[in-house]
Parts: structure tokens; C-alpha cells; sequence
């Protein structure tokens, strides 16, 4: 399922019960009183009993409460850009991927339609800080890396330097010692980033959000609450974050050995590999929340 699908569904689903305001951000945070004062990118000012960062690995809300990411980001060791382009293939449902040592590639269809999601991933010791902010770097470093690349990267960089939906970054992972400060909160990629390698941003992202409403539904105080919201979602998160520690060189080997060793250890299989007894993904038990959405239903 393609992101943006899910986020219309999640939009449709809410859009009457709450307010939404797109097109602007928060610039200031101010928590002098007995709530929190916003001062939008706009201009617009208004105050919140509470406030949720939402807003992704690169978050300013973060910033604007806990400093610089660099202080929170561990980075994995990758590259990665995405971008569509044209299905000239006839995929339907189905990815195929290529590798080298410390690159890859692939080219993957959600649907039945005329459009692919293009991936190229690369290995890189250190991250490339002078081209995140920069689009027409960010194509040249791609370009230079899988410059020589066989199957349909040449074809595949070409796309990349005319789509305008290029999304660049580095793998890597948000690990905070603390999700909230005072009545402002965090949570999904701001708070607890998994990376990419993992699979789960977007399940830990919904259930986070799934918690932190429990928790803010059962403790009438918000300290309360957001403690709880902590105490329960941590070592969920830290299982989540401890996949890419497995898996990403398994996936993306760095040495002609590795990948070698990687493709071997794929033909030989005749079954899927039995999962682990407490698989992260479903470590946690989420909570029902139905009797506190009653109760809050019949606040006046």
C-alpha cells in the first residue's frame, strides 16, 4: 500500500471530527503558562492544552524542545532515493531488485497502472550532510554512485534526474532518552525513527499514536499520561530499532562475499524461515481503549 493512500484513508475516516489546517507549521513553542502557545509559520497564533510532534525523523518540534538532531540520530550506513517513473514494464503486484556490493536497486508496482516506485540504495560510511538540503547534489551523488550499474539502473537514474517527486535521506534512526517535555509530546519517526531496514516506521508510528491516546484518555493529568505513554511503548520501540542491527547487511551487502553468501543462502530455500518466538513486530499487546472513548464521548 502506497503511503499516501494510507493517509487519505486515515483522513477520510476523521476529517469531520477534526480540525485540519494544511499548508502551514508550527514555528514557535512557548510553555510559560498553564498551556502552549504556537506561533504558526503563518503568522497565526493560538493556544493548546497539549501538543503532539508528529512531524517526522527530521522534526522541528524536536528541535525547537531538544536541540539539534544530530544529538539523537544514529546513522546505518546508507543512502537511499525514491522517486516514480514511468511503468514501461508491465509490473502488476511484484518488485524485482538488483545488487552489487553495496548497491541496490529496485523496481517495485503497487498496482495495475502506469507508474513504478523506483529505489536506489547505497552504502556510504559516513552521510553525505552536504547534499541533504540540496536536490541537484543529491542527484549528482546518485548518479555518480551507480554510474556503470548493469539491468535498468542507467534507465532508472535517468528517470530520477527528471522526477519531480525525488524523496533523498540516509537510514537511520531516531533514539531519544525521553518522548515529551512539559505538554508537548512526540511520536512516530520524531520521537522513535526505526529506519527504513526495519519495515515498521509506519506500525510503530500508529501504534505510538494508538498508545499515546489511551494514555491521554485514562490519566486526566498529562504528566501522567505521557509518562505512562513512555513506560508503555519503550521496549516496544527498542525491539523495532533492533532489527536493523540484523538486517540491513543481510539485505544489503557491502562485499562481493557477503553478497554472494546472501544469494546462496536465498536459493536454497524451499520454505519461509520460521519466525522468532516473540517476533518484534507483535511484542506488544495493545490495550482496549473502548471503555475510555465511551467515557470520553459523554464528557460535556
Amino acid at each position: 500500500m502506497r503511503r499516501g493512500d494510507l493517509a487519505g484513508l486515515l483522513h477520510a475516516k476523521v476529517r469531520d471530527d477534526v480540525e485540519f489546517v494544511f499548508g502551514d507549521s508550527i514555528d514557535t513553542l512557548d510553555q510559560a503558562g498553564r498551556a502552549v502557545d504556537v506561533t504558526f509559520r503563518s503568522g497565526r497564533q493560538r493556544t493548546f492544552d497539549l501538543v503532539v510532534g508528529a512531524d517526522g525523523m527530521h522534526s522541528n518540534t524536536r528541535e525547537s524542545l531538544f536541540g539539534p538532531e544530530e544529538q539523537f540520530h544514529r546513522y546505518l550506513g546508507y543512502c537511499f532515493a525514491i522517486f516514480t517513473m514511468p511503468n514501461t514494464f508491465g509490473f502488476s503486484h511484484e518488485l524485482m531488485m538488483w545488487n552489487s556490493p553495496g548497491r541496490a536497486a529496485a523496481l517495485y508496482a503497487v498496482g495495475d497502472n502506469d507508474e513504478l516506485h523506483a529505489f536506489l540504495n547505497f552504502h556510504r560510511p559516513e552521510p553525505p550532510l552536504d547534499a541533504l538540503r540540496n536536490p541537484d547534489a543529491q542527484r549528482d551523488l546518485v548518479a555518480k554512485v551507480f554510474a556503470g550499474a548493469g539491468w535498468e539502473v542507467p534507465g532508472m537514474v535517468d528517470a530520477m534526474r527528471d522526477a519531480d517527486d525525488l524523496f533523498f535521506d540516509t537510514a537511520g534512526q531516531i533514539r531519544m532518552p525521553h518522548w515529551s517535555s512539559g505538554r508537548v509530546a512526540l511520536v512516530g519517526d520524531a520521537a522513535y525513527a526505526p529506519s527504513f531496514l526495519t519495515g515498521q516506521g509506519t506500525s510503530l508510528a500508529l501504534v505510538g499514536a494508538y498508545m499515546l491516546s489511551g494514555a491521554l484518555a485514562a490519566c486526566r493529568d498529562h504528566s501522567a499520561a505521557l509518562a505512562a505513554y513512555e513506560r508503555g511503548l519503550r521496549g516496544f520501540v527498542a525491539m523495532n530499532q533492533a532489527m536493523a542491527d540484523n538486517g540491513a547487511a543481510l539485505l544489503f551487502p557491502v562485499t562481493a562475499r557477503a553478497l554472494e553468501q546472501r544469494d546462496t543462502m536465498l536459493r536454497g530455500l524451499v520454505t519461509m524461515p520460521a519466525a522468532p518466538a516473540r517476533p518484534a513486530h507483535s511484542a506488544l499487546v495493545l490495550p482496549d481503549l473502548a471503555p475510555f472513548t465511551t467515557r470520553m464521548r459523554r464528557l460535556p
